[in-house]
């Protein structure tokens, strides 16, 4: 028999408070919610089954401020379990779970939700859309609540849009403004026994008001948005997502096998196969950080064969450090992976912890202990090379003859370091607007680079080219257009320089074979060639280059001054014994 009106029944109905992206703790599930308004109330007993409560269009207002809307509900109170189909609504304090149908199992404390699911968090602007829900609130024998999202039946994957966390005024922002209340007014004057000011000093003059303050910045950060197979969150801090992970924020793609997301702090982990793609870089690794999310500077930390590759440039090792300004690259850091002081002794380190880093610069290719990248505005500055640093140049690749050593198949340089400076190119812009100044190598410089035979019949890449070796505690190349202009050595300086045999004057150059060069063309002895493995070289050959307005070579005090009416370079490079 249907009442004339329904009464406020209890009902075993889904009964959760703080549903959402970030779970309250303490809080508990209950048993049942007052129903205030309703359709149609029915109640049959069904074997097997006990007591089913039918109830049409219900309406419930549970502890905490907790209403629960839906088109139908069942509530089956011998087996706790309840039902809730059709436009489920859940609110509770500034979130709000909407979905096709709701399953609430009582006695385990689990909700379940399915088709067109989504939870908002407006107190945080995140939320979740698609999937099917699994949520297990606190109970007795459960102190944390679990959430689990995964990919439903519709093939759809779950997507959750997450804010980043505000950023706090800076402590001295704050400090400033606290020492600002407690000033004196300026209007006011000296009573009672307040001593006045000397007459040797000047009366001081009014004060200057203050100045306007700009208004706060009250752009909200940006959001990530998240799509992964499955989606878990466990009490109010920390999300998950796995499964093929795709995130994007404004003009940032990452992917990774999985992803961990810190709501309070705001930093993000990439797990397995993870990627960057900013604007002007890719970044890869097997673990990825991204730290301080929209603050004006923040961190990117690529562990574990980590490369990056950038306009103009390439960068791999067991670790790089991009640091960003306004989410634009600004410097490269490129190190080892040491063992640190707590690291496990039994436990033997990861090859690719140990991979010395390697930097590939226009046509420079860098190998050291440590490299760091200047690029402040995306556009490379300047290049260090730190620890056994050597530098190779494959831009005179085509001098090579089949008969020169290994060890000349190259330009090089060595030191303990290098340093390459860069300017930009008139007329362009961006990193590809860059082009090499200087290359610097200090303490044990050593170089050796090829450059064309002071002989005027030969043909490059069929006869031997002229190859320059020097030492010295510091070299100094200057670059001009991609070619070598000038050099500098100082310090104690040995040098030695080779040319190869010149042709004969009356060879007969319808022969094939007098084209050939002889193996010994370069008639050096072969120990004089070979540079121990810890030798230091130079980059690049020298053409007559010319360069205006550029400031002239400096020498110390070990140095003579160069003799104006010596040839140059790159007609005869100098040795000094």
């Amino acid at each position: 028999m249907r009442p004339a009106s329904p009464p406020r029944a209890r009902c075993a109905l889904l009964v959760a408070a703080g549903l959402g992206l970030a779970v309250p703790s303490g809080l508990r599930a209950q048993e049942g919610c007052d129903l205030v308004s309703s359709q149609y109330v029915n109640v049959v007993n069904l074997p097997g089954i006990g007591r089913v409560t039918h109830i049409k269009r219900p309406h419930f207002v549970c502890e905490g401020g907790v209403q629960i809307f839906a088109d139908s509900a069942a509530a089956q109170g011998d087996r706790g379990l309840s039902d809730l189909i059709g436009h489920v609504r859940y609110l509770e304090s500034g979130r709000e779970l909407r979905a096709d149908r709701a399953r609430y199992f009582t006695t385990e404390g689990r909700l379940q939700a399915q088709g067109n699911m989504s939870i908002r968090d407006e107190e945080r602007g995140s939320s979740i859309e698609n999937g099917d829900l699994v949520y297990l609130l606190v109970t007795d024998f459960r102190a944390e609540e679990d959430m689990t999202i995964t990919t439903g039946a519709d093939g759809v994957r779950p997507r959750a849009t997450l804010l980043p966390p505000k950023r706090e005024p800076p402590a001295d922002t704050a400090a400033a403004e606290e020492v600002d209340t407690v000033a004196v007014p300026a209007d006011s004057t000296l009573t009672g026994d307040t001593i006045p000011p000397s007459p040797d000093l000047p009366t001081p003059s009014e004060p200057e008001p203050p100045p306007l303050e700009e208004p706060a910045d009250t752009t909200p950060p940006t959001p990530y948005t998240v799509i992964g197979d499955r989606i878990f969150l466990r009490g109010g801090r920390y999300f998950t997502a796995a499964g093929s992970v795709e995130i994007i924020r404004d003009s940032l793609f990452a992917f990774a096998d999985s992803a961990l997301y810190d709501q309070e702090g705001g930093a993000l982990e990439l797990e397995g196969s993870a990627r960057v793609d900013g604007e002007a870089y890719e970044l890869v690794g097997r673990r990825i950080t991204m730290g301080s999310p929209g603050a004006a500077e923040s961190e990117v930390h690529a562990l574990r064969d980590a490369r990056l590759v950038g306009d103009g440039f390439e960068l791999t090792a067991a670790q790089i450090r991009v640091f960003l300004r306004d989410d634009a690259l600004e410097r490269l850091v490129a190190t080892p992976l040491l063992p640190g002081p707590d690291a496990d002794p039994d436990v033997a380190p990861d090859s690719a912890d140990l991979v010395r880093p390697e930097a590939f610069v226009e046509q420079f290719e860098l190998t050291a202990d440590s490299l760091e990248i200047l690029a402040p505005g995306e556009a490379i500055e300047r290049v260090f090379a730190a620890g056994r640093a050597r530098s190779e140049s494959s831009a005179r690749d085509s001098l090579n003859v089949d008969a020169l050593p290994d060890v000349a198949r190259k330009d090089w340089l060595e030191g303990d370091t290098i340093i390459i400076t860069f300017v930009a190119v008139p007329g362009a812009a961006g990193a590809s607007g860059m082009e090499v100044d200087e290359i610097r190598a200090l303490v044990g410089a050593r170089s050796l680079y090829r450059l064309p035979s002071t002989d005027s019949t030969a043909v490059a890449g069929t006869d031997a080219p002229a190859v320059h070796y020097v030492t010295g505690t510091e070299i100094r190349i200057d670059m001009v257009a991609g070619e070598v202009f000038g050099m500098q050595v100082t310090g104690q300086t040995r040098g030695l320089h080779f040319e190869p045999l010149q042709r004969s004057a009356a060879r007969d150059t319808t022969a094939a074979d007098t084209l050939a060069v002889p193996a010994d063309t370069l008639a050096v002895p072969r120990d004089t060639m070979t540079a121990p493995p810890d030798t230091g070289t130079v980059v690049g050959a020298s053409p007559a280059a010319t360069r205006s307005n550029r400031r002239g070579p400096t020498h110390d005090s070990s140095s003579p001054a160069r003799d104006p009416e010596r040839p140059r370079l790159e007609e005869r490079p100098w040795i000094r014994p």
